[in-house]
């Protein structure tokens, strides 16, 4: 007879990968950010759900930190930089986009009187070969982040 090994309890290989970009935002401005997005894993994972959380895991929310934030997906062949409020073209939903090495997303975002914070975090779910994980992502760019009222 023959056992088979389950797989299921190792944790999901890889890491997520953002693309840095330092500036002062301008306070109530719309910016959108087109960020470099890298999945280090072997096979293609797809995402559920990007959050903005902070030192107690619980979400940024505009109300008690003052950012305001949305993120899609991009076409991996869209230039990355920042971009003020204006059509920055095609956006996909965040929810059921697949990331297979190098990619892009999108980060809409604005923002008043917010000052640069290191517990800021990336929260990223998805699903790798149907199994639902969750990683916690350092981001630079979303620590750094201020405004110019602070």
């Amino acid at each position: 007879t023959v056992v088979g090994c389950s797989e299921q309890e190792e944790a999901v290989t890889g890491e997520f990968l953002l693309g840095n970009f330092g500036f002062e935002l301008l306070s109530n401005e719309t910016y959108h950010l087109i960020v470099p997005f890298e999945w280090t894993g072997e096979s293609p994972v797809t995402i559920d759900s990007i959050e903005l959380i902070k030192k107690d895991n619980n979400p940024i929310t505009y109300e008690e930190d003052g950012i305001n934030y949305e993120f899609f997906g991009a076409d991996p062949l869209k230039k990355s930089g920042i971009y003020g409020n204006r059509d920055i073209g095609d956006k996909k939903n965040i929810n059921n986009f697949e990331i297979d090495g190098k990619g892009k997303i999108i980060l809409k975002i604005i923002a008043d009187n917010v000052k640069e914070d290191s517990d800021r975090k990336v929260k990223i779910k998805f699903k790798s070969n149907g199994e639902e994980s969750e990683k916690i992502v350092e981001w630079k760019t979303l620590e750094q982040f201020s405004t110019d009222n602070n």
